[in-house]
């Protein structure tokens, strides 16, 4: 209901929709089966109901749309320069109001509320100055609400082996253990490290400390990208800060990666013998990677964030071509049929995703000779069912 009414409110609200090119819609489709009635209007991937349930005001969001200007290809949300008319100007006006508030209150709902409105101004976090002064935002607000909520969260600067800094958010619980389990927890190119908070409160609860972080090129690791060869390098700082820190038993950390931080991940998992588990959600191991005709089952937004965050420009295709299949592990080799780990790994998905497919996460999963599969039954880009979860949940409360 909630869906319909929202959909609604935007449908009537734009004054003369128009119908972006067929393709964007079919990407769209089989990227994430629930669906905006409006997504075929929009370059962005609409997840409205994610971002209420994080705390945006619905009016908030129906209203803003209706004030971008429609613009190449007919989407009304392609370009976005800092002026009226443009995503990120309007919504971080929305932000402003929400932030005000907020500072009023000193409430949670109200910083949530704040922080969610700048996280969707700045969404997707393709670099642009005003994007990531949103972001910025989102992140300082996000802070504060959590902290309010009653779950400590700092923010931290981890030291890569180059000299580069990676930023974090620590979690800490409330029942605080001296030694506690750590897990390491990180979003794909355009979830970034405050938006996990539902996710990770089960582990909060159970006493484990939790870093989230962003893959590199992506969220606040925006001065970092995912370089070829040293794919590793921000994992191995989050795994390095964890172990070095008083809170933390360093020989009970583990890893969760989503989505596009496959890559990394696995460059990572598959050569830190410390981690006590390793899950790789809906990860990109090769895929559109290493097949790149698959890009048409994959929307333009999503693939403009990857090209960012390994490196390249906004819709250069020729960089993802040239950059991509070298990041494929089926092109390094890596799904051979050889175990390669002892490490406990579950490799989660649904059934049919075009960036992780059956057969990619039984490969994954073959890396370890402790691998599980778990494929959800669901359609669409990464698992969001309730068994899903709790299967992730329960699997690293379990061996970490």
């Amino acid at each position: 209901m909630k869906k319909l009414l929202l959909s609604s409110l935007i449908a009537c609200s734009l004054a003369s929709p128009v119908m972006a090119e067929d393709a964007n819609m079919t990407a769209h489709q089989a990227f994430k089966t629930t669906l905006s009635d409006v997504q075929d209007q929009f370059y962005r991937s609409l997840r409205v109901e994610e971002w209420i349930d994080m705390g945006l005001a619905a009016g908030d969001f129906a209203a803003t749309v209706t004030k971008l200007s429609t613009g190449k290809e007919g989407l009304v949300d392609l370009e976005n320069h800092d002026r009226p008319g443009y995503w990120t100007y309007e919504f971080t006006q929305i932000a402003k109001t929400a932030e005000l508030n907020a500072t009023a209150t000193n409430n949670a709902q109200d910083y949530d509320r704040a922080s969610v409105s700048y996280l969707v101004a700045s969404y997707p976090n393709l670099q642009r100055p005003n994007e990531l002064y949103a972001l910025e935002k989102a992140v300082d607000l996000y802070v504060k609400a959590t902290n309010l909520h009653g779950i400590e969260v700092l923010k931290v600067e981890m030291k890569r082996k180059d000299g580069r800094s990676v930023p974090g958010l620590l979690h800490i619980p409330k029942q605080k253990k001296a030694q506690a389990p750590a897990i390491m927890w990180s979003g794909g190119v355009d979830k970034t490290l405050i938006e996990h908070r539902k996710s990770i409160t089960p582990l909060l609860n159970k006493g484990y400390v939790v870093l989230t972080f962003d893959m590199p090129g992506a969220g606040l690791d925006y001065r970092n990208h995912v370089e070829i060869g040293n794919e590793r390098a921000s994992h191995d700082a989050a795994f390095s800060f964890l172990s070095n820190s008083k809170l933390v038993d360093s020989n009970r950390i583990g890893v969760l990666g989503s989505s596009g931080v496959g890559p990394a991940l696995m460059d990572f998992a598959l050569n830190q013998d410390q981690l006590k588990a390793i899950v790789a959600r809906c990860t990109l191991v090769d895929g559109p990677i290493g097949n790149p005709e698959t890009l048409k089952f994959i929307p333009k937004m999503s693939a403009d964030s990857f090209i960012a965050r390994i490196g390249g420009d906004i819709g250069d295709m020729e960089y993802f071509r040239a950059i991509g299949p070298k990041l494929s592990l089926e092109n390094k080799g890596l799904f051979d049929g050889k175990t390669r780990i002892e490490t406990p790994l579950l490799a989660i998905n649904t059934k049919k995703d075009p960036i992780a497919m059956p057969e990619d996460v039984e490969k994954t999963a073959a890396l370890s000779t402790k691998g599980e599969v778990y494929i959800s039954d669901e359609y669409g880009h990464c698992p969001d069912a309730v068994e899903a979860d709790e299967k992730i949940i329960n699997f690293l409360l379990e061996k970490v």
